[in-house]
């Protein structure tokens, strides 16, 4: 009942999206009609997506008993032949059903219901086949038989492979959330993977001589390598034959930079970090155990975290190739965020700091680690963060001077400033506010003395940190309203845009006219390729205005329109 309770996890989050965009839709399009599609359609993709799980399910539970699953209770079997006689059937004539209406209607290809019965489905089927596969390849590596998991992967692979095909056949533009979240899967699954193997082959090769390095052993090996093993495959087809070659759009780049660079940085930097504190500690402080083998048992691990941290970013940073003497916003969103990180891990240093000290000054018992650790914890952080972030953070300020204005109105500085403010705020309120329910506690309690600034010492450096942080960003911030920002481009209030496919086309006239864009794609195939000079030449002749425009050989056709009343 697991794998039914996975499935409906997956389909309440599906749903309420469902809902969402049925709602948008319905607001948009209006009209009785309209609505009266998309209730139906909503019900109609996830009552398939229900049955098409619960037919597979019944369907890798039979074939795993053909295989020679020893699993014959009588319960489990009656679940096996209920959700095979009864899912796979409906399945079936309901999927019969979707691909008829899709044949007499071809809207409904277009649907974003379809669009996300595919992309869940074809995510449900990739985990489910992944861990199938997982277990299957550790298992034979350790010399085992597994009919259940060779009858998931069977089973679920095929209907991964069944919807992967649709996906990319009908979705086609419109498929990138598809792509980017398969390729989310299998880098975690990788860079996870590839952590823990590395990990337990350096522990075994310097702590243990490598008197235990077999596959199979109580290390976990097989696990950890068959698990790089479909995580790097789901990655390669993913990302390397589909997902990169994507147009560089928002949602790339939301991808590839705070996901791919940013958290590959954080992953190295606190990995480092920890790997750091504990040589530090075995110099100078008090080491966590008599022998090396005690103390540094978890560095091995640490070490591979950052080094898998360090190739995930590094891989994403070379992705973006961006020339360095061309300052563009995806390089500004890159610079911002590795100096937030580094930000956030300098303020988190000078907190600790903060806090040795006050451990210094007043008694009391240490229950986590000892002061001199704790100050050696502050300074491994600083060390780390303080470099990362003055390196980047001297680039934008070289930048600012060479072109104020236009870092200055670039949209990642404002809302790095913005979030610097919001999160610093937050964290010295939730602070201040530990803080004095520490010292009121006390008071009431005729408690307070020095133990009770002892109490407060995390409360303390948080807000002493925040509060820094705060102050520097605010002189920053007062700084930037001084300088003269560029006029915000002018043209019109929004754009349908009817001809050929434009990758990228979209961003380009949004960002040039601030209007909300559209793309249509003509179905006759008649329309030539966009040019954006001159598309944006004839868009300033309309400021304020709701254009249609309309490609065809004789050139373009801007047509006003008065929009929904």
């Amino acid at each position: 009942m697991g794998i039914v309770s996975f499935v409906i996890g997956l389909a309440i989050p599906a749903g309420i999206i469902a809902v969402v965009v049925l709602a948008i839709r319905r607001r948009g399009q209006g009209g009785p009609t309209a609505g009266a599609h998309g209730v139906r359609r909503f019900f109609q993709y996830l009552l398939l997506f229900a049955l098409v799980v619960v037919a597979a399910i019944g369907a890798t539970d039979l074939l795993g008993r053909l295989l020679g699953s020893g699993d014959a209770g009588g319960e489990t079997l009656a679940r096996t032949l209920a959700f095979t006689i009864v899912g796979v059937p409906l399945a079936a004539l309901l999927g019969w059903w979707t691909v008829r209406s899709h044949r007499a209607d071809p809207a409904e290809s277009d649907a974003p219901g379809f669009a996300a019965y595919l992309t869940l489905t074809a995510l449900t089927a990739l985990v489910v086949t992944m861990v199938g596969l997982q277990t299957l390849l550790a298992r034979m590596l350790r010399g085992e038989y597994d009919p259940g998991s060779l009858a998931t992967a069977l089973v679920w692979g095929a209907l991964w492979l069944l919807h992967w095909t649709l996906a990319r056949r009908i979705l086609k533009e419109r498929g990138w959330p598809h792509l980017l979240l398969g390729s989310l899967v299998g880098l975690g699954t990788s860079v996870v993977a590839v952590a823990l193997l590395t990990g337990a082959s350096l522990e075994i090769l310097l702590l243990d001589g490598g008197d235990q390095f077999v596959v199979g052993t109580g290390r976990q090996l097989a696990g950890y390598g068959a698990t790089l093993a479909v995580g790097a495959a789901a990655w390669a087809r993913y990302w390397l034959t589909a997902a990169a070659r994507l147009p560089r759009t928002t949602a790339w780049l939301a991808y590839v930079l705070p996901v791919g660079v940013g958290g590959g940085l954080l992953l190295a930097l606190g990995a480092g970090s920890v790997l750091l504190w504990h040589v530090l500690v075995w110099i100078l402080g008090d080491p966590f155990g008599p022998s090396a083998r005690e103390h540094f048992e978890n560095a091995p691990l640490a070490l591979s975290f950052a080094l898998a941290g360090l190739v995930a970013w590094w891989y994403h940073r070379s992705v973006l190739a961006e020339a360095r003497e061309e300052r563009t916003e995806a390089r500004r969103v890159h610079e911002y965020i590795v100096s937030a990180i580094g930000l956030l891990a300098a303020a988190s240093g000078a907190g600790m700091v903060i806090v040795a000290a006050i451990e210094s000054l007043t008694p009391g018992l240490d229950l986590g680690t000892s002061t001199v650790n704790t100050l050696l914890g502050a300074v491994t952080i600083l060390v780390v963060g303080v470099p990362v972030w003055w390196w980047f953070w001297s680039r934008i300020g070289h930048a600012r001077q060479e072109d104020p204005a236009a870092e200055v109105a670039s949209p990642t500085r404002r809302t790095y400033l913005v979030a610097l403010f919001g999160v610093a705020g937050v964290a010295a309120v939730i602070a201040l506010l530990v803080a004095v329910f520490i010292l009121f506690q006390d008071i009431l309690a005729g408690q307070g003395s020095s133990e009770t600034f002892r109490a407060m010492r995390y409360a303390i450096g948080v807000l002493v940190a925040a509060a820094a942080v705060s102050a520097y960003h605010g002189a920053v911030y007062r700084e930037d309203r001084e300088i003269a920002l560029p006029a915000e481009p002018v043209g019109p209030r929004s754009v349908l845009l009817v001809g050929a496919t434009g990758p990228g086309l979209e961003d380009t006239i949004r960002r040039a006219t601030g209007a909300r864009v559209e793309l249509l794609i003509r179905a006759d195939d008649a329309a030539p390729p966009w040019s954006e000079e001159t598309l944006l030449a004839a868009l300033r002749n309309h400021p304020g205005e709701e254009l249609v425009v309309l490609a065809d050989a004789d050139g373009l056709r801007v047509i006003p329109v008065r929009g929904r009343r």
